[in-house]
């Protein structure tokens, strides 16, 4: 009785590690994102491309990663002028005069990759 529970148990464990291995290899970041605009919009984002500048419209005072991949804000809507990392599950706040133009999810091979501390 012990074997013809291991086998299926077995299977089952094997299905879940594979499950759990297939978003990764994926280009989004599973979750989403949220940030709050100059004027006070709150802007949602589901599962963002990955690798891409992606612009944040109306520019972020307010930036909330609930991805899975950190998050590098940018000063300009190209991802130029990189000076902002949000990690998974982290929030951001602008300093006062600041905003964030752009973001790019899980990518570390961009000439223009911020640095920690960094500001414009």
């Amino acid at each position: 009785m012990l074997r013809r529970f291991r086998g299926p148990a077995l299977a089952a464990a094997s299905a879940l590690v594979l499950l759990t291995a297939l978003p990764g290899s994926t280009q989004a970041a599973s979750g989403s994102y949220t940030y709050v605009t100059a004027a006070g919009q709150g802007v949602q984002v589901l599962d963002p491309q990955s690798d891409t500048c992606l612009p944040l419209t109306g520019g972020a005072v307010r930036f909330s990663n609930d991805t899975t991949d950190t998050a590098f804000l940018y000063g300009d809507s190209s991802c130029g002028g990189g000076w902002a990392l949000v990690g998974v599950g982290a929030t951001w706040d602008a300093p006062t005069g600041v905003q964030a133009f752009a973001v790019r999810f899980g990518s570390t091979s961009t000439n223009n990759s911020p640095s920690r501390g960094a500001r414009p």
